[in-house]
């Protein structure tokens, strides 16, 4: 089955959780199929893994999977065992299974276990990762689970920031990762302007599967792309990513409310196939905003998205910020903290 879902995978600003329940709402709505819950900034599922979930944690959690669930999306965790692509070894398949079992305990529908930007120079790269997925399996802490690779696209950048990708180390993702694990793929970049059907198949003849897309678009959480509100919809992205791939998941910006503009138009671009036309597609999320704002947004929208805040003087940033203040709504505040240098960018993203 393909499916379009949410990955909320970035770094930089963190969402609150009532945020959150709004966006499960919106997938909702919009026709999305599932949301994943990973964000790089909530130290539980990446840094510090090791230690147990707290009761607060495992209850926000499960407050959230509850609007999702309301919202008839399916849900679930992106888990990022930092160090066990190194070395798995018996303490480590102890800690792994505890928190496994914690998880589950939560019943969630997807489980991601995520070694992205992580160390990726060893040897035993890929043999460590397929121990680590077939424990994960055996516990079955959920009922589907994919992962991402150390070495997520054929961008250069990854072996330049990680270390040199091992010999035959997608190919041995490919065999030794049961049928049933699905891999996560940014195309031929980090950010990839467009997805090919050449692409597609590159990438599913190493991995012995279709290629789970893993879509940094919107997303503006690197040291360049947090200059940019990205509100334009998607483009380069052929409806046929359906024949190609196993499922689109989109990795939204650090604004929630902006975001919604361009995820409104993914499910469109698949439900209109040949006839979907992006700038429709744009101009129609826009006009769902009060009428205030969706003017704004117009007249707006190309300087944001391409010129960036770094073009505007510090004159124009005063006066569009006090045309947003004008508007009593969600996205127009964050407009305006964007204007004001209020998104910061966390220095370990490579969304650039």
């Amino acid at each position: 089955m393909f499916y379009r879902g949410l990955i909320e995978g970035f770094y930089g600003q963190q969402w609150t959780w009532a945020e959150r329940h709004n966006m499960a709402a919106f997938l909702g709505e919009q026709g999305y199929d599932c949301y994943i819950y990973a964000p790089k900034g909530d130290a539980a599922l990446r840094n510090d893994w090791r230690q147990p979930f707290t009761d607060d944690w495992l209850a926000a959690v499960s407050d959230w999977a509850g609007a999702c669930r309301r919202a008839g999306v399916r849900w679930g965790l992106g888990l990022s065992p930092k160090g066990l692509q190194a070395g798995y070894g018996r303490a480590d398949q102890r800690l792994l299974r505890e928190r496994l079992r914690e998880l589950a305990s939560l019943s969630p529908d997807l489980l991601w276990i995520l070694f992205d930007d992580m160390r990726g120079d060893t040897p035993a790269l890929a043999r460590n990762q397929c121990a680590v997925l077939d424990d994960v399996l055996g516990e079955g802490a959920a009922a589907q689970v994919a992962m991402c690779p150390t070495y997520y696209s054929f961008d250069p950048l990854l072996q330049e920031v990680f270390g040199t990708m091992p010999k035959g180390y997608l190919e041995q993702l490919g065999l030794g990762l049961p049928r049933e694990v699905e891999v996560l793929w940014t195309g031929k970049q980090v950010l990839s302007a467009d997805f090919t059907e050449d692409d597609c198949a590159r990438a599913a003849e190493l991995l012995r599967r279709l290629p789970l897309i893993w879509d940094n678009y919107p997303v503006n959480d690197g040291r360049k792309t947090s200059n940019f509100l990205h509100l334009d919809a998607f483009r380069g992205r052929p409806w046929q990513l359906e024949q190609w791939a196993s499922g689109h998941m989109a990795n939204p910006m650090n604004q929630p409310h902006l975001s919604q503009l361009a995820l409104s138009t993914l499910p469109a671009l698949y439900r209109e196939r040949d006839h979907y036309d992006p700038d429709v597609a744009r101009a129609g999320a826009f006009v769902a905003l009060p009428e205030p704002l969706s003017a704004l947004l117009q007249r707006d929208w190309q300087c944001f998205q391409r010129e960036g805040r770094s073009s505007l003087s510090p004159e124009q940033c005063t006066a569009l910020t006090r045309d947003y203040a004008t508007i009593d709504h969600p996205a127009a505040a964050e407009v305006r903290r964007w204007l004001e240098g209020g998104y910061q960018f966390d220095p370990a993203c490579l969304n650039d």
